[in-house]
């Protein structure tokens, strides 16, 4: 396990997501599910992704949205759990950041991701092949590099870090099988 805070939490994302990428290219099973109530796109550091530039091809990727443009274009699939748009026009959230919400979502319905909400959603995490990354952060810009937060990761290898990922990898099929597609008409 490895503790997580907002100095590392992108980091270990893009590296998850790129693993994924390079999994789908060598043609072996890759998958993700992004969960997390509040979605947005933001821009990704330079340097994480300069980091991975010597192996796949990241000159094109500037934010969150445009890394999982380039899952799909590997064909690997992504599943989102989030809470509704519709839903958070009932709250005190901001009809600003609602519409990047939708506006966000829109566009990974574009590319082929499957999304689901659900209006009782609090979790956070990233799962795929590699390992899960999961904790406090949102998946929006202040979620990954301003706020003070805490989580783990759990890589898929061997022991007690193996079976704390089957068990959050279990519990998010479940969660993304009880969750409510969406209509991406009702997405702009």
């Amino acid at each position: 396990m490895v503790h997580v805070t907002e100095e590392n939490v992108e980091i270990i994302d893009v590296d998850l997501l790129i693993q994924e990428c390079l999994r789908a290219s060598e043609g072996k099973e890759a998958f993700a599910y992004i969960i997390s109530p509040f979605i947005s796109d933001f821009i990704l550091s330079p340097s994480w992704l300069s980091f991975v530039s010597n192996i796949i091809e990241v000159a094109d990727i500037d934010s969150y949205v445009d890394l999982v443009g380039l899952l799909r274009h590997h064909g690997v699939d992504v599943r989102v759990v989030t809470r509704s748009p519709a839903d958070l026009r009932t709250t005190t959230i901001s009809r600003k950041f609602i519409d990047k919400q939708e506006r966000t979502l829109a566009q990974l319905a574009k590319m082929g991701c499957e999304i689901r909400t659900n209006a009782s959603l609090h979790a956070k995490a990233t799962l795929t092949s590699g390992g899960v990354l999961a904790g406090s952060f949102n998946l929006t810009q202040s979620g990954r590099s301003l706020n003070l937060e805490a989580g783990f990761y759990f890589p898929n290898t061997f022991g007690i870090e193996k079976r704390e990922y089957e068990d959050k990898l279990e519990w998010a099929q479940r969660l993304f099988s009880e969750s409510v597609p969406v209509n991406n008409s009702r997405l702009r």
